[in-house]
């Protein structure tokens, strides 16, 4: 299978997981416990997939109504997931603020031709 599709199906569960995790925190656990979803039929396959793999995971519980439609709420290991993701993320988000911190230092005796540590030997490791 192709790589993309792979990736496809990790950002849709993902996706899944954070809708879920923000509906709990919006509307609070009595209401986030009754929440009903419709499922658009263009896409329901993927979706009922998605949430059966991240149920297995124990991050969810969701459960398939006659009307079609689905009940799920995201359960304690899920908001875990959701936060470790947040946390994880947003390192990286802050990591690329601090750019260029450590400026090369230019050999000053030759000014014309500009030779950035001259005397550099490679790296210690």
């Amino acid at each position: 299978m192709d790589l993309l599709i792979f990736e496809k199906r990790r950002l849709l569960r993902y996706n899944l997981l954070f809708q879920l995790y923000r509906d709990f925190f919006t509307y609070g656990y009595e209401v986030c416990s009754n929440i009903d979803y419709e499922i658009p039929n263009d896409c329901r396959i993927e979706i009922i997939a998605a949430l059966y793999f991240i149920y297995y995971r124990r991050w969810i519980f969701f459960n398939i109504e006659r009307d079609k439609t689905v009940s799920a709420y995201v359960l304690g290991r899920g908001m875990e997931e959701v936060e470790n993701y947040l946390i994880e993320t947003g390192k990286f988000a802050v990591s690329n603020i601090f750019e260029d911190l450590l400026i090369p230092v230019i050999n000053k005796e030759e000014k014309s031709g500009g030779t950035v540590n001259a005397d550099y030997n490679g790296a210690f490791i």
